[in-house]
């Protein structure tokens, strides 16, 4: 089973449905695409790239993009070629992405049309590159040649007197952690081979936290289970709305993109920069669209603020079903108890894992009992 069958399978049975839906929170009505749409475009990217890329055993292709109402088109035309997608993010600084692309040995990187000076820009004279387009979905084709031998000596120079480099420790540059292998290996050895022997849905790189970043390449036998589970934990139906809340570079986004594909649920897109006006956000989401399943950074959570997580989050009637929370410590239960309205139903999970294991590694339900008024502490 892969992510892209699961999607196909959903959107055989709701093909009418609203799959995704971009709400730019500009006072213009938002943008919507059925389940036959999304398929629809998808076909037609899958049927460029399968004309245009050439594979060698194993393709990993690059998404250079902000969120948008294509992107779930996008990914899943990727994933029909088959080929896995590495997301690269626009506003990441260039020579990080130049880094991780290069580590990659990404050969193609599918680049958003309004996005095509910028990342020229951002990458001139690092790598050759010839570009195919794709009007309909507006997307360009870029294929990379990394076998210019200035363009190495030119990143490790730089990389050694660039900020985003300081925190990454001694980074070796093939250094990659392969699903399914208890030892590293190069990227010239075994993790092509994982690549061929188990098709790959997507690729990323860890957040270098522990000081050594590194390169995660998921099949899709790691990750279906991962999203089959959640569903059935979060009891996911097509009537369900998840907003998408994390970064494509940030594995939460995957399970959140399939949770709702998968189901015949509703994704709901907006902008990055609507993600830092807690306002609009929590009116889009709660009042607008009428999300049900948030999963989320207590990061993100405590933007929006006590008034409006007590008033419309976590109020006694907020259309949110299951607010999970994972990536960073969570919130001390007297806080969360304070933002709870004591009506309110909403389940919330604690939520932890990491890159390498696909996701979320555990999830546990607060219990309800937690947040009565005579629960002793």
């Amino acid at each position: 089973m892969t992510l892209q069958a699961m999607v196909m399978e959903a959107a055989s049975l709701h093909p009418d449905r609203k799959a995704v839906w971009f709400d730019e929170c500009d006072g213009k009505p938002p943008t919507s695409y059925t389940y036959a749409t999304v398929v629809k475009l998808a076909a037609e990217l899958t049927a460029f790239l399968q004309k245009h890329c050439h594979r060698g055993g194993k393709c990993e292709i690059g998404l250079y993009c902000y969120p948008g109402i294509n992107l779930p088109s996008w990914i899943l035309g990727i994933l029909q070629v088959p080929a896995a997608y590495s997301p690269v993010d626009p506003d990441a600084p260039p020579i990080l992405t130049a880094y991780f692309m290069k580590k990659c040995n990404l050969q193609y990187i599918l680049v958003e049309n309004d996005k095509i000076d910028k990342f020229k820009m951002s990458h001139e004279g690092w790598f050759y590159h010839n570009s195919s387009t794709i009007e309909q979905i507006g997307l360009t084709l870029f294929q990379i040649s990394w076998s210019n031998a200035d363009t190495s000596s030119q990143l490790e120079n730089v990389k050694s007197k660039d900020e985003p480099f300081n925190s990454m420790g001694n980074l070796r540059p093939d250094y990659t952690v392969c699903p399914d292998q208890l030892e590293v290996e190069t990227s010239k050895g075994g993790c092509t081979d994982v690549g061929q022997k188990y098709s790959l849905a997507y690729v990323l790189h860890t957040s270098g936290t522990t000081g050594i970043p590194k390169i995660v390449r998921v099949p899709h036998k790691c990750i279906v289970p991962n999203i089959q589970h959640l569903k059935s934990i979060f009891e996911i139906t097509w009537d369900d709305v998840l907003f998408l809340a994390s970064p494509l570079t940030f594995d939460p986004s995957v399970v959140e993109l399939f949770i709702a594909l998968t189901s015949g649920a509703s994704l709901l897109i907006v902008p990055n920069t609507i993600k830092m006006m807690p306002v609009k956000l929590s009116a889009a989401l709660f009042h607008q669209h009428h999300v049900t399943v948030l999963q989320s950074t207590p990061t993100l959570l405590r933007r929006f603020g006590a008034h409006i997580i007590k008033s419309t989050v976590l109020s006694a009637n907020t259309s949110l079903r299951v607010l999970a929370l994972g990536g960073e410590a969570f919130p001390v239960l007297r806080v969360l108890k304070s933002w709870k309205h004591k009506e309110n139903k909403t389940s919330i999970f604690n939520l932890y894992g990491i890159t390498e294991v696909s996701s979320w590694a555990t999830c546990y339900k607060i219990p309800e009992e937690v947040f009565s008024a005579d629960f002793r502490w």
